[in-house]
């Protein structure tokens, strides 16, 4: 359907309604058509991310209220926007929300509004409570891993040439890393990686060549004389309790390479070497340069319907319907390993 019919179905969404309100709060909401380069996409699962609980605990951006939080959606393209021609009405994709922008582009609602070089088509045999896990997990990954003042590897293809270097990836079982791992081996790299002992076959399996139990005193060394002799392109500090930062940092300042840091997390005050450099990652930056639609429209496609990208970690189905979302923020709020927690059924 083109943005010049009328198509007005009837949106809902769960509202965050007022800063640091620990409670959504499911109403109707306007439906907005899609401008250019947007896609509206009929909503069917979405998934949770730290940061949706985050938002409710701190004013972190500043953002306007009421407002429509959540990034991870997957369901149905419905309408979609001129200058949009490589999308139809009725394709299944995933898609990154530009959440606390505007509450028209929030994940959490029937109806969301998203430009197509933030979303993915899904194939058919993936379903969308198992591809919804992937987005934010894959823009954070590729933030860190291709932009050029970060570790800047080759872009990630679906027959990768052997790079000769190594990246190191703290939390390799967790959303992030699930897909640092993945894009990294599919960039030509090796992996190194940090994870609980039960969740190392699963890091394997992902691709990583060698994991390491993030809990023992001497895993630093563990790590570093793992890397003997290798080329480090850097450490992605994709999840960690205090210290994890500078224990990457700690890595790399005493192995051969790029002596860089890349986080998730803010930059620690204190604890970096001097001579390492260290940055934290924002997700969205992907979207003003090269990087995103690479990822999103040229690889990510092809890479999941060959196989290349499996939509890891499993999802934690914790509820159904707009209704169970806050359910899901305070699941995840406490703590999940090696799973995304998933909410079903929203349209």
């Amino acid at each position: 359907m083109s943005g010049n019919e009328i198509f007005k179905p009837k949106n809902v969404a769960a509202w965050a309604l007022k800063k640091k309100d620990h409670t959504l709060v499911v109403s109707k909401a306007d439906y907005t058509p899609p401008p250019k380069n947007y896609v509206a996409i009929k909503v069917v699962d979405v998934a949770v991310n730290p940061i949706d609980w985050i938002m409710q605990d701190q004013d972190l951006f500043g953002i306007d209220y009421p407002n429509v939080f959540g990034q991870d959606v997957a369901g149905e393209i419905v309408e979609v926007g001129e200058k949009v021609e490589e999308f139809r009405v009725g394709q299944r994709v995933i898609a990154h929300c530009a959440s606390y922008t505007e509450p028209a582009k929030g994940g959490f609602q029937k109806y969301t509004i998203v430009h197509h070089n933030r979303v993915a088509e899904l194939p058919y045999e993936i379903g969308t409570a198992q591809g919804v896990v992937l987005p934010l997990g894959i823009s954070t990954a590729a933030a860190g891993l291709y932009q050029k003042d970060f570790l800047n590897l080759p872009f990630p293809t679906l027959k990768p040439d052997a790079l000769d270097r190594t990246v190191i990836i703290w939390g390799g079982s967790s959303s992030v890393g699930s897909c640092c791992i993945q894009l990294a081996v599919a960039s030509g790299a090796t992996v190194v990686t940090t994870a609980s002992p039960s969740n190392f076959e699963y890091c394997r399996k992902l691709g990583a060549d060698q994991v390491f139990d993030y809990h023992d005193d001497d895993v630093e060394d563990q790590i570093v004389k793992a890397l003997k002799g290798k080329t480090v392109v850097g450490a992605y500090h994709a999840v960690g309790a205090d210290g994890a930062v500078q224990a990457c940092a700690r890595i790399v300042d005493r192995t051969k390479g790029k002596a860089i840091v890349v986080t998730v997390r803010g930059v620690p005050e204190k604890g970096i070497p001097s001579s390492v450099r260290a940055k934290s990652i924002g997700s969205g930056a992907i979207f003003d340069n090269d990087v995103g639609p690479y990822i999103w429209r040229d690889f990510l496609p092809k890479a999941l319907d060959q196989g290349k990208i499996l939509p890891k970690p499993d999802p934690l189905i914790v509820g159904e319907e707009l209704r169970s979302v806050q359910l899901g923020l305070d699941k995840q709020k406490k703590g999940v390993s090696a799973q995304k927690v998933v909410v079903t059924n929203i349209s």
